[in-house]
């Protein structure tokens, strides 16, 4: 299966209390190639009001992607033209006393069989590089190690605060290509 990985399109993300530069500026380049995978991947930050990520509660950032407000939500053209069964959405953060940059910390071997199989090819791309998109990414290749499945970077596809240079970095030790749109 063909699946796109998409980290946190959330609107606090793009315009809102954590805002990434350049965030709003990949979403209409992931919009543009979403139907050429099988399956469409969302991870988000699901926050509780007290999480420990936050200023008030000693944290670095600012509140963001606190649940089910609207700066947790993804965009709805984002979600335009795909089917319900070829997404699927992945929550990360829920916990107030844990940081969860990565979203497959901890993933049951029956989670694991549900989200990927062998042969697999799993395309990640999302916001922000330095942070959820590398955490994800080193969590995804770890399993990809396991599960036998490859996973690629869409860079087009991926927003940062200063530099994509870690990413970068992971990609090239751990030998994952980039993905070019078609």
């Amino acid at each position: 299966m063909n699946i796109l990985l998409a980290v946190d399109l959330q609107k606090d993300f793009i315009d809102g209390t954590l805002t990434v530069p350049g965030a709003a500026g990949v979403l209409p380049a992931i919009n543009a190639v979403k139907n050429q995978f099988d399956r469409v991947y969302f991870t988000l930050d699901w926050h509780p009001v007290n999480h420990c990520s936050f200023k008030a509660q000693g944290g670095p950032w600012p509140v963001h992607c606190v649940h089910h407000t609207a700066g947790a939500s993804i965009p709805d053209n984002m979600l335009e033209g795909l089917a319900e069964d070829r997404m699927r959405f992945i929550l990360k953060g829920r916990l107030p006393e844990r940081e969860e940059y990565g979203a497959f910390v901890g993933l049951t071997q029956d989670e694991e069989d549900e989200l990927f199989a062998p042969g697999d090819v799993v395309t990640v791309c999302g916001i922000a590089a330095e942070y959820c998109v590398l955490e994800t990414l080193k969590n995804l290749y770890k399993i990809s190690q396991r599960r036998g499945f490859q996973v690629n970077v869409y860079l087009d596809g991926t927003a940062r605060f200063e530099s994509l240079d870690t990413v970068l970095a992971f990609m090239q030790e751990n030998n994952i290509p980039a993905w070019t749109a078609r």
